[in-house]
């Protein structure tokens, strides 16, 4: 047998190269099939080698990312290579992962060689850090409880790209919770969702808020189609919302209210999401917290204002009588010294008689037993 020549040595050790990078290698063909793809697409996306090949790449890329993704292509083919550039692609799992592009089309193989990177983790941590920076900026700014949720809930969702927030309130009296704030962002139309929200209340146990009301921690549906515990499964699906997680609002040691948002994608469990979610949780009910108590203050420093303003204080030059004691008030009338008082003060007269006086009246008062 005939030893293997250079070319054919160089082809294993390329091959070899190809299947233990880190990276995503591929070449697919000007008719947008893969040709070839190493391991990595399998271990990154879960599909079949198969399911790879046999489906137009473009296939798997997210549906808003797919026009974007069709013109870089087109540039490629146009110029022979193209700029880095990110687009979302489709797992088996139904999630999807950012990959960042980088390829360089041979025309005379009708061929492009490209080198792809999972980058999902970097952009989910670039948006924690995000929405990190959006609630401190939102809790920092916000006057009033009421003027902070809805700011809250637009902050969250759009740096950590979910659809769809709303905050509840725990009604201790009642034992529920009840929807007190609604977000969504204008891309999606969850609008038959959104008016079930509103109305509905929910008990401990039941439903995502329910459930993370009655034990206190963060909870995360990748699929609220296939959650057994979701009453309002049948509107979220009509509204095309997929995913969800919650996560409870803690004030002095109690769950106050809880905080949930959806996405109209299946998503998978992200623990350091959901961690950051819950400091959220900690970080709100301090906010929560401290505003009550200077609500509380200003309402007391009011009642005490408005106590003080009722207060009638005599000031200013009294004209009196040298004669008979009367007071000229403002409109130039004489008034009785007792008349005046009460008409400008709180304060109740009883009437007596000093010693003075008395002795004048009664020349005996002193030798009266």
């Amino acid at each position: 047998m005939a030893n293997p020549g250079p070319e054919a040595i160089l082809q294993e050790h390329a091959s070899q190269f190809f299947s233990l990078s880190l990276d995503l290698f591929c070449i697919a063909g000007y008719d947008g099939y893969f040709k070839h793809i190493n391991p990595r697409w399998i271990e990154t996306l879960g599909y079949s080698r198969d399911e790879l090949l046999s489906k137009p790449y473009l296939s798997f890329v997210h549906p808003e990312d797919r026009e974007a993704t069709a013109a870089e292509v087109e540039g490629l083919l146009r110029e022979g290579v193209t700029r880095p550039f990110v687009t979302r692609y489709l797992s088996k799992d139904g999630s999807y992962k950012w990959l960042l592009w980088n390829g360089v089309a041979l025309e005379h193989e009708q061929l492009i060689y490209a080198v792809v990177r999972d980058i999902t983790a970097q952009r989910r941590k670039e948006r924690r850090l995000a929405a990190q920076y959006a609630v401190t900026q939102v809790l920092s700014e916000s006057l009033s409880f009421k003027d902070t949720t809805p700011r809250l809930l637009k902050a969250i969702g759009e740096t950590v790209d979910w659809q769809f927030g709303v905050f509840w309130n725990v009604d201790q009296e009642a034992n529920l919770l009840r929807c007190v704030s609604i977000w969504s962002t204008p891309s999606v139309d969850v609008s038959g969702f959104e008016r079930v929200t509103g109305v509905m209340t929910f008990p401990p146990t039941i439903g995502l808020p329910g459930r993370v009301w009655s034990t206190g921690w963060p909870a995360w549906i990748p699929d609220i189609l296939k959650d057994k515990n979701f009453p309002r499964m049948p509107f979220a699906a009509s509204t095309g919302l997929r995913a969800a997680f919650g996560f409870p609002i803690v004030w002095s040691g109690k769950i106050t209210g809880v905080i949930e948002f959806f996405s109209s994608e299946i998503q998978m469990l992200d623990d350091d999401l959901l961690d950051m979610m819950a400091a959220f949780g900690l970080q709100i009910g301090q906010f929560v917290e401290r505003k009550c108590v200077e609500e509380q203050r200003e309402q007391l420093i009011q009642e005490l204002q408005e106590a003080l303003a009722s207060v009638k204080t005599l000031r200013g030059l009294l004209p009196i009588c040298s004669s008979c004691k009367k007071i000229r008030d403002d409109k130039g009338y004489w008034n009785r010294l007792e008349d005046y008082i009460l008409a400008h003060s709180d304060a109740n007269i009883t009437h007596g008689i000093c010693t003075e006086c008395a002795r004048k009246l009664h020349p005996d008062w002193d030798e009266t037993p």
